[in-house]
């Protein structure tokens, strides 16, 4: 019987290593931004935005009062309370956070992340292959669980410098976003970051 449960235990790994394996595989990482997006989502914040050239917050929370109501007073102190560790948002099935956090990557994380998440924006000295989420190991971690949004949430808010040594001997700093961003815009971007191609819906179309 223990040989019997053994064998069947090993047969049973074996076969969700290979769906695993096939999965992670068969995506090539956060969502294309073309997809992702809604244009009724940029188009949104890009007006907001312009309203609040010196402050993303102050955009964001003007563009989740025009698209959702209530007042800036009280979206303001949901937003504070919000956990520092946990993503409200859930990657897989919900297109509207994934969109939203695609406009906010466009909008502020682009320049150095790259369009395509492969930490080859025209910002970048040079590029880092950590920061591509289409490696492997990115993809495994975010079909597995999720990636590293705790990781994730504290190098945004609190800015981070690479290990990683250019070719004139300086390291790639990515400034603290805390100040500046929303906590509800950092674990959107997040949502986005955790997107993969296998769970894309084409948005591109779509309004409210």
């Amino acid at each position: 019987m223990i040989c019997q449960w053994s064998w069947a235990r090993r047969v049973a790994v074996l076969l969700f290593v290979l769906y695993l394996g096939v999965t992670i595989w068969g995506c090539s990482g956060p969502q294309p931004l073309s997809v992702a997006i809604r244009p009724v989502d940029e188009q949104g914040y890009r007006q907001s935005l312009n309203q609040h050239p010196q402050s993303p917050r102050d955009a964001y929370f003007t563009w989740k009062l025009v698209t959702e109501g209530g007042s800036i007073e009280t979206i303001a102190r949901d937003d504070a309370q919000l956990s520092a560790t946990k993503n409200p948002f859930d990657a897989h099935r919900d297109p509207v956070a994934v969109s939203r956090g695609a406009v906010v990557y466009k909008a502020h994380c682009l320049s150095c992340h790259g369009e395509n998440v492969d930490g080859r924006g025209v910002a970048m000295l040079e590029p880092i292959p950590k920061m591509d989420f289409h490696t492997f190991g990115k993809r495994f971690a975010s079909t597995l669980h999720r990636g590293a949004p705790k990781a994730w949430f504290r190098k945004i808010s609190e800015g981070y410098t690479s290990k990683h040594i250019n070719a004139d001997g300086s390291q790639s700093k990515m400034p603290a976003m805390g100040e500046t961003l929303a906590r509800e815009q950092i674990w959107l971007a997040i949502t986005y970051l955790q997107s993969l191609d296998m769970h894309a819906v084409d948005s591109s179309g779509a309004s409210d």
